[in-house]
């Protein structure tokens, strides 16, 4: 008898839909996402180092603060008029490079907030107030130091990202074990992981077993139990016991470094409400010009002039939205959800209807195997071998074991599930995407007959000269209607029985609606090119308010655009290629990214890493969070501006103290951008803080 080799598991890159009877299928190779982002360094945590690094960068801030400690030190020490100097210098030498940023801004015809600060700079040197030239100087140079700081802290699930990335793995040569760079490893090499150490390829556990922690990837705080023929990730964390994985991606394609790099590109975005803002300031820097111009003329005070100055530099504006965007791209990162853009984030806090595709993103995507239909003894030839329902899943899952097709490994899995050891199989053949054959030896006794075992498609069997009984045919048509797929059976030259396979719906579809409504969406609608049947039964199980079967990829897109032409905002959720041209129509497409980063996650706004579908309506809570926060950090900075330069036009705040009043205010509205990162996101009846 040959040798046969049992086939692992092959890791799929991508889960096509299989067709209703044996699932003709084309997969798509996973496409290039983005370009390789540049190197993150982590934030510094404080230290003397830390800060010479800061003033290294930041000599204008990191200056004038040093010079204003010396001249307080000058004044404490009874020389006020060496402390005027000093302060002299500050505003001459921070006036300058910023007078001259400011003419080339407006040479383009651009202009900036800046321009009230500039001003106040110069007003300050004409008024001889260099206190107050001094402290604008610092405050307007100090908040793209202060800037810089707080989106390093928010990106700090990229920088623990860039930092954990596997470098060292292990593989045997001969008796030894030795040390290799991760990006030297090939694909179909094996490595060995060490408890406690990550995974440094995408690939598939050929030996061992233990428990995967994926918290870093997905968001899911419980580890995962990977044992013989399971698929693992690049950057989990192997807990428990050794593991040899087969590679299947080299480490520079594998998942994590694409979740590296579609965080990097993310955050190197700007975000459009921070230009939203750019326009609130225009219109601010106008008002405060003319209260200061009109304050002159009333009071003929150009000191009274300078204050209003001073307190309407609006850098609030400038702060508080793209701190607050940052902090939301790296609190949906820990959820499991990769935001490509500061633009997703304010999308998602505007959408009204949630559109979803049916297979893999509401079922998960995987067929099992829901029954084994035998046709009825009347309707099977007498001289036919007579099996149990045991005997004939063994019987296909020992043939199945040697193919790569997704149902196939779906009935593997069935059988193993009820402790069914699959047989060993000679002569083995497969015409894929139609069925497979063989000549299986349940056991390796010699008096055990050897079975001629045929699964496939109805043209597959008929090619193979087995009729086909009415009965399971009419019964193969009522489950394919039913949205099922089933597989024939024939063992011996005899149809015996179907296997019927479903692709199941995920759980808590039901709750995801709810959620989806708590958060604000308006209404939720199934897309899927399944009858009407499937379709509705998928509706009432989620609770779905409306329902498009029999739909083209084309068509979801005019459904999508029907909704964006009566001015409604559509969130697009979708995971396989053909869902990539709604995904990208949508105002914001999320794709379902468990499988593998497809062509769909390459024209998403969004990619789901996690298994838990719930999490659809947490990136829609983060998104209104988000936005809240920062229209509020915009409002609360205009209104405290403005109520400051009230004071100041009534004569009762000086200069001085109208730059330290809207230095307060700056590091207010930075505090405020950073609660995004202490957003509760429920769902529901579940309190989870992610």
């Amino acid at each position: 008898m040959p040798v046969v080799h049992r086939r692992q598991p092959a890791l799929q890159q991508s889960q096509p839909v299989p067709d209703p009877e044996r699932g003709k299928r084309a997969t798509t190779p996973v496409q290039p996402l983005l370009a390789q982002a540049a190197s993150v360094q982590p934030p510094p945590r404080f230290s003397f180092k830390a800060l010479g690094e800061l003033s290294r960068h930041y000599p204008l801030p990191s200056a004038a603060l040093l010079l204003l400690l010396v001249a307080l030190l000058c004044w404490l020490s009874g020389r006020a008029d060496l402390a005027r100097w000093v302060l002299l210098v500050i505003t001459v030498m921070g006036g300058i490079p910023l007078s001259w940023q400011m003419l080339r801004q407006l040479s383009r015809r651009e202009l900036s907030v800046d321009l009230i600060a500039i001003l106040a700079i110069i007003g300050a040197l004409l008024a001889g107030e260099y206190l107050a030239g001094a402290f604008v100087v610092l405050m307007l140079s100090g908040g793209e130091a202060l800037e810089a700081y707080a989106l390093r802290q928010a990106r700090r699930s990229l920088s623990a990202l860039a930092e954990r990335a596997p470098r060292i793995s292990h593989i045997w040569r001969g008796q030894e074990l030795v040390d290799l760079p991760a990006e030297d490893i090939e694909v179909g090499m094996v490595v060995v992981v060490k408890p406690g150490e990550l995974i440094p390829v995408d690939g598939e556990v050929v030996a061992g077993s233990s428990y995967v922690s994926e918290a870093d990837l997905t968001g899911e705080p419980l580890p995962q139990p990977k044992a013989v023929g399971a698929t693992v990730l690049s950057g989990s964390l192997n807990l428990d016991r050794p593991l040899e994985v087969r590679a299947t991606r080299r480490s520079i394609e594998s998942k994590y470094a694409q979740i590296v790099r579609l965080v990097a590109a993310a955050q190197e975005q700007k975000a459009p409400l921070h230009r939203l803002a750019d326009r609130y300031s225009v219109l601010f820097t106008a008002v405060s010009l003319s209260l200061a111009a009109l304050t002159w003329l009333l009071t003929g005070s150009g000191i009274t002039a300078l204050a209003v100055l001073v307190v309407a530099t609006p850098c609030p504006l400038i702060l508080a939205t793209p701190i607050a965007i940052m902090s939301g791209i790296d609190r949906a990162a820990r959820a499991g959800l990769i935001v490509k853009s500061g633009a997703t984030v304010e999308a998602l806090g505007e959408v009204q209807v949630a559109v979803f595709d049916k297979t893999g993103t509401l079922t998960l995507g995987m067929p099992s195997v829901s029954r084994l239909w035998r046709a009825p003894a009347s309707e099977v030839p007498a001289e036919a071998p007579i099996l149990d329902e045991a005997t004939l899943l063994r019987l296909a899952a020992s043939v199945e074991q040697l193919s790569s097709h997704i149902l196939a490994r779906a009935i593997v899995e069935s059988a193993r599930a009820q402790g069914l050891v699959p047989g060993l199989t000679e002569q083995f053949q497969e015409v894929f995407g139609k069925g497979v054959a063989g000549h299986v030896h349940l056991t390796a006794a010699p008096e055990e007959p050897v079975y001629e075992v045929t699964v496939g498609n109805r043209t597959f069997l008929r090619q193979r000269g087995i009729p086909l009984p009415p009965v399971l045919l009419q019964a193969r048509e009522q489950w394919t209607a039913a949205g099922q797929i089933a597989s024939f059976l024939a063992v011996n030259g005899y149809c015996l029985a179907l296997i019927v396979l479903e692709d199941r719906p995920r759980a808590d579809l039901a709750q995801l609606m709810a959620d989806l409504k708590q958060a604000g969406i308006e209404e939720t609608v199934l897309l899927t090119g399944d009858g009407e049947e499937v379709a509705q039964r998928i509706r009432a199980l989620a609770g779905m308010d409306r329902v498009v079967a029999h739909c083209l990829p084309e068509e979801k897109v005019q459904v999508i655009r029907d909704y964006l032409n009566k001015g409604r905002k559509v969130l697009m959720v979708g995971d396989g290629v053909n869902d990539a041209p709604a995904l990208a129509t949508a105002t914001v497409g999320i794709a379902m990214g468990q499988q593998g980063l497809t062509a769909a996650a390459s024209v998403a706004d969004a990619v789901l890493l996690s298994e838990d579908v719930r999490r659809i309506a947490t990136a829609v809570r983060l998104g209104r969070g988000v936005m809240g926060i920062a229209r509020q950090g915009i409002w609360v900075g205009m209104g405290l501006s403005a109520t400051a330069m009230l004071l100041a036009a009534f004569g009762w705040i000086p200069p001085a103290v109208g730059a330290i009043l809207q230095e307060g205010i700056d590091v207010l509205v930075i505090f405020n951008a950073l609660r995004v990162s202490r957003i509760p996101l429920e769902t529901g009846q579940d309190r989870r803080v992610l």
